[in-house]
């Protein structure tokens, strides 16, 4: 039987390896029989040193007359809050987090058992405290050769979980119930509910249990079913593990929110990115299913061929037989695969940006760079920015210039921060502010000024607390507008219009986007074509000096006074084909959304007579490409894209109209493809 898989992190094996001093194998054996947490792993190998230690090389051998009981290793994780665990006897268990305790021989009435290189028991000896300490320093000793742990026996699972208990009600009592977090979960309770739910207890009572199995699932597994990504983050939040697996069958918890779109008949693509974002692995999904993510994968219902490269070199992905191989092949989706792909390239966050960020309570920042398409370097600069700035807290806000062509993401990036931060956002449309009270509203006495702005209401009401302000296009403003921003970009002050009252705006963030700058960042990649591709140290180092060039022609643009209050500009870069393919991926799962919806006929006050279609792409990444190929402006970004899924649309309500049945709204739900036949584009019905 094969070895399920092992969901590990290669700092924590090789600082596993250098705490226990003992072979990478034995590191990440250590790391899976303790869900990847060091503590509990470190505490496992010092078990197993001290019931377990291996026996002088001199030892007497065993007389092989003698029969041997084979040992039995501890197959749970050690609790870490367990300080207390005595030898047992191994007709006695304890619980230990819950879960089965090890069976552990008693010192003073068992020998040492001794495993030499041909993993055969050989020799015995009593263990005395002189052999136990020489014992410890021989398995310690470079060289010496690892404890072997049996093999362990795994099934095939059909991706699907459990039923569970549903409870009254999910309301905080005297004690902390998993099965009542777990059962309210998967029926439906609110994420309102859930977090009262997990906030009522000690943190350190929830982050001890969160990780225990109910109905053989750890609870996080209940959250992804949810496919919603603000439940998982609150597991997470409060100790969840997003490396979790299903042990018998070594299913990575990714794998399972890749596959569970099936079942549900929705798009999880958030959810998948949410999971990256929070530290699950890529390298658990077979990178032949996402390297390059840009390919078409097999079709579902081929017999899966498992690279030779991989089925025999890679520890982490042994869970993936043929039958889970295949239903990966069916539902991960070009967007998706985009994401795995990019998460192995982008570069992790530190321990001090980790520890700023959550110090900070900005923690959910780390992820930004997991739900973006393209624009890498501009969701790096942005979260070097933020997080310096938050490294030294100043009365001068944050002010940030989004450059770059429109439709690539200025607009998105900001959004994406607000969701992450919980930070409201006000965007304001510069093309029709040209005066200064157009954009704050009047001063205290005049005609009209107790309504204020938008701008300015938003403002006040956020007194001292962070917030982004949008100020899109804002090559359309004047040097009236600019010299009226100096003074809050400055020092953090504003004065509400409505009655003349300080207001503390220093935690903003003020982020003016311009599409002004088009022309340096057009002639800069053209020469430095190496900022498009794929290494991200060289990518940066260009990318600091396209702001400088860009900070220099913001001057000649808008001038030095408020050019001088702005923190960074930062660039934004047209989409590479592959991404251009994955932004039009985006638009046709809007549109599978919207098609999905029940037809609704007009004398109900509402319509919509396009509806109850489950729309199927195949072949996703030839149709994404074909469509990008042919419609994709570098001046219009996205907005090309989508003009191309309009097409797929039209194609898809011909089709629709095609059909003799009247339009009702009873009517079963229908199944269309898009595909793609020669170089052209084409929807069909399902063939029945």
């Amino acid at each position: 039987m094969t070895e399920p898989s092992l969901l590990y992190d290669p700092k924590q094996v090789f600082d596993l390896m250098r705490s226990c001093n003992c072979s990478e194998s034995r590191a990440r054996e250590l790391l899976r029989r303790n869900r990847n947490d060091m503590n509990s792993a470190l505490q496992y190998h010092q078990l197993l040193t001290e019931y377990f230690p291996l026996s002088s090389p001199t030892a007497s051998r065993l007389d092989s007359s003698r029969p041997i009981d084979p040992v039995t290793l501890p197959s749970s994780p050690i609790s870490s809050h367990d300080n207390s665990l005595q030898p047992t006897s191994t007709t006695e268990e304890a619980p230990i987090s819950g879960r089965s305790s090890p069976s552990v021989q008693n010192v003073e009435s068992q020998p040492t058992l001794t495993k030499q290189h041909n993993t055969n028991l050989e020799s015995t000896t009593p263990t005395t405290p002189a052999s136990k300490t020489q014992s410890t320093e021989l398995l310690n000793t470079p060289g010496t050769p690892d404890l072997q742990f049996p093999d362990p026996q795994y099934e095939e699972w059909d991706f699907l979980l459990p039923h569970t208990f549903d409870p009254p009600k999910l309301e905080p009592g005297n004690e902390f119930s998993l099965d009542d977090l777990v059962g309210a979960t998967s029926h439906g309770s609110s994420i309102e509910t859930i977090t009262e739910y997990l906030e009522y207890y000690d943190p350190k009572t929830v982050k001890q249990h969160i990780n225990e199995t109910v109905t053989g699932f750890t609870p996080i597994f209940y959250a992804v079913a949810r496919n919603d990504d603000a439940i998982v983050r609150t597991f997470v939040e409060h100790g969840a593990d997003v490396c979790s697996i299903h042990e018998p069958s070594g299913t990575p918890l990714l794998a399972f929110g890749i596959v569970h779109s099936e079942t549900i008949q929705q798009d999880t693509t958030t959810i998948v990115a949410t999971l990256l974002s929070l530290g699950a692995s890529p390298t658990m999904i077979p990178s032949d299913l996402y390297a390059p993510y840009y390919q078409d994968l097999p079709e579902y219902g081929q017999t899966p061929e498992i690279p030779e490269k991989l089925e025999s070199t890679s520890d982490t992905i042994r869970w993936c037989t043929k039958a889970a191989r295949s239903r990966l092949q069916k539902t991960a989706n070009l967007t998706q695969r985009y994401h795995l792909d990019r998460a192995t390239k982008i570069k992790k966050a530190s321990v001090r940006h980790r520890q700023v960020a959550e110090l900070k309570k900005a923690k959910p920042i780390l992820g930004i760079p997991y739900f973006l398409v393209g624009q890498t370097l501009a969701s790096s600069r942005l979260l070097q920015k933020l997080l310096s700035h938050l490294v030294i807290p100043s009365k001068r806000p944050l002010v940030l210039a989004f450059a770059g062509p429109s439709g690539h993401g200025k607009t998105e990036l900001a959004r994406r921060m607000g969701h992450l931060l919980h930070l409201d956002l006000e965007v304001v449309d510069c093309t029709v502010v040209k005066r200064e009270i157009e954009l704050f509203g009047q001063r205290e006495p005049y005609v009209a000024a107790e309504r204020g702005s938008s701008i300015n209401n938003f403002l006040a009401n956020h007194y001292g607390q962070r917030c982004i302000v949008f100020l899109d296009e804002f090559e359309k403003t004047t040097s009236e507008i600019h010299q009226a921003l100096l003074l809050p970009f400055d020092n953090g002050e504003y004065e509400d219009r409505r009655n003349r009252a300080k207001v503390d705006c220093s935690k903003a963030i003020w982020i003016l986007a311009t599409n002004k700058l088009d022309p340096i960042i057009k002639s800069f990649t053209t020469r430095n074509p190496e900022i498009l591709g794929e290494d991200e140290t060289t990518k940066q180092k260009l990318g600091k000096q396209l702001s400088r060039e860009l900070r220099q022609e913001f001057i000649a643009e808008f001038g030095a006074p408020i050019t001088g209050r702005i923190t960074e500009v930062i660039p934004f870069l047209p989409f590479s084909p592959g991404e251009q393919a994955v932004v039009a991926h985006k638009f046709l799962q809007e549109l599978g959304r919207k098609v999905k919806a029940p037809v609704v006929l007009p004398e109900k006050g509402r319509e919509q007579l396009l509806g109850n279609i489950r729309l199927r792409v195949r072949r996703d990444a030839s149709v994404c490409r074909n469509l990008a190929a042919a419609e994709y402006s570098p001046d219009l970004g996205a907005r090309s894209l989508a003009a191309a899924v309009k097409t797929v649309e039209d194609r898809l309500v011909e089709a629709y109209l095609d059909e003799e049945e009247e339009i009702a709204e009873d009517q079963e739900m229908q199944e269309f493809f898009v595909d793609v036949r020669g170089n052209e584009v084409v929807v069909y019905k399902t063939v029945t």
